[in-house]
């Protein structure tokens, strides 16, 4: 059985994962972001974009890149004993 810590960081790991990941998702619906000719920066559908805007999406995307594995790990971890135990029963 998982401890009353346990669970509680978990779910502040499962939230923050989601937040960033949909949060992302929200403000920048047309990434990825990259430099364009025509406007300097522009989304996936060509709509223009600032460099502070693209600054932001990168920094969102590296986050993400390196946050997920990170957090995936750490929900690993968190549980490790429980699917060690589910793996036993059958």
């Amino acid at each position: 059985m998982t401890t009353g810590w346990r669970r509680s960081v978990s779910i502040v790991v499962m939230v923050v994962m989601g937040v960033w990941f949909f949060g992302g998702m929200y403000l920048y619906p047309d990434a990825p972001l990259h430099v364009c000719a025509e406007h300097g920066y522009c989304g996936k559908q060509g709509q223009p974009h600032t460099q502070k805007e693209f600054e932001d999406f990168t920094v969102w995307e590296n986050a993400l890149q390196w946050g997920w594995p990170i957090g995936m790990i750490a929900l690993f971890l968190l549980h490790r004993d429980k699917i060690r135990m589910r793996g036993q029963k059958y």
